[in-house]
């Protein structure tokens, strides 16, 4: 098979020659693997640990006056042109300051430019982009069909708008807005979905094989804002998000990130068509009993433990890992192996390795 044969197999729930693999990795993790693999190209890498056939396009969003005072400045955090406002903390597009951590690891969201709203009217004077300013690839649709004869499987995605919505207006603030200020947050993900919906129909109508909405909603033991919340304000935009898409494409699969537990609204899911669900945090969500219970419907794209055997096991405890995971989930398709999150610093190139090549 070919890579993109292979994972199309997978989600198919055909049996595939072989189970495919996906990684997520920490700047640092990177570096390590390119001087063990001795290349400078992270493609290579990829190549020796299998992770093949995953491309991407998505429409952008332009902000012609936040890009003309953007600067890209040395160092892997955050990777790409922004405001800087000192040595560590600068500000993205939407206005959202952030910081970075010590030691580089990550960013740290410190504060939204919605936290003092009061009214919708508040809200609206937000400078919100408009469909108006999305942008697509050049001959958008003819590069997906390329990328596909190269045997890509190709995927467009957007943000989870409750996360953007939280990062905007302050994570207290967005979750008082459940229950007390409702219109507030609707009127968020009316900008959200409005701008959202508008990209996935234009990479749904460019041919991609995939629409991936990301973005944590769960925590380790339960759904942050709770199921009737949930079902109540964000189920339905979700829905009507998948089905515009699938109206164009019926076939077009959508992925869905969240770290934690879902397992409260995973019926939900399923219901709305999502048919990719990662990553079945394994410390919170058992795999097994995921693909037991919806196994004919989604597919694990997952399982793999990030904070426990991963950084703390033994090169052989992962490989059985991996292997226990492909014999109980991967038995008629539906499995791609893929560990929980960005694989970090703590975690050995022996156990990546193991992981990879199990």
């Amino acid at each position: 098979m070919t890579p993109r044969e292979r994972i199309l197999a997978a989600l198919n729930h055909e049996i595939p020659d072989h189970t495919p693999t996906y990684g997520w990795f920490h700047h640092e993790v990177q570096q390590r693997l390119k001087e063990h693999y001795r290349t400078d190209n992270w493609a290579d890498v990829l190549q020796e640990l299998g992770i093949e056939g995953w491309g991407g396009l998505t429409p952008r969003i332009a902000r012609p006056d936040y890009e003309a005072r953007a600067e890209l400045r040395p160092g892997p955090l955050p990777g790409r042109p922004v405001v800087w406002l000192d040595d560590r903390t600068y500000e993205d597009p939407w206005g959202i300051k952030y910081r970075i951590g010590e030691g580089g690891w990550y960013t740290e969201w410190m504060a939204g430019p919605l936290e003092n709203a009061q009214t919708v009217a508040d809200i609206e004077a937000y400078p919100w982009p408009t469909v108006d300013d999305i942008v697509e690839p050049e001959d958008y649709a003819g590069k997906v069909a390329e990328m596909k004869r190269q045997q890509l499987f190709v995927a467009a995605g957007v943000g989870n708008p409750y996360r953007d919505s939280w990062e905007l207006r302050g994570m207290d603030n967005l979750l008082a807005d459940y229950l007390l200020n409702r219109d507030l947050l609707e009127a968020m993900y009316e900008h959200f979905y409005t701008l959202y919906g508008e990209i996935c129909l234009r990479a749904t109508r460019a041919g991609v094989d995939q629409i991936g909405v990301t973005g944590d909603f769960a925590m380790q033991d339960r759904i942050i804002m709770g199921p009737k919340s949930w079902r109540e304000v964000d189920k339905p935009h979700l829905a009507k998000l998948i089905a515009d898409c699938r109206a164009i494409n019926p076939d077009v699969f959508f992925h869905i990130h969240c770290d934690g537990t879902i397992m409260d609204v995973m019926d939900d899911l399923v219901e709305i068509g999502f048919n990719v669900i990662n990553p079945v945090q394994p410390e919170c969500m058992d795999p097994v009993e995921v693909k037991q219970r919806w196994g004919d419907k989604i597919t694990i794209h997952g399982g793999i433990s990030l904070q426990q055997t991963l950084p703390n096991g033994t090169p052989e405890e992962v490989r059985e890992e991996v292997l226990h995971l492909i014999r109980k989930c991967g038995y008629n398709g539906g499995l791609v192996v893929f560990p929980s999150n960005v694989i970090q610093p703590d975690t050995t190139v022996e156990n990546i390795i193991a992981c990879f090549h199990a």
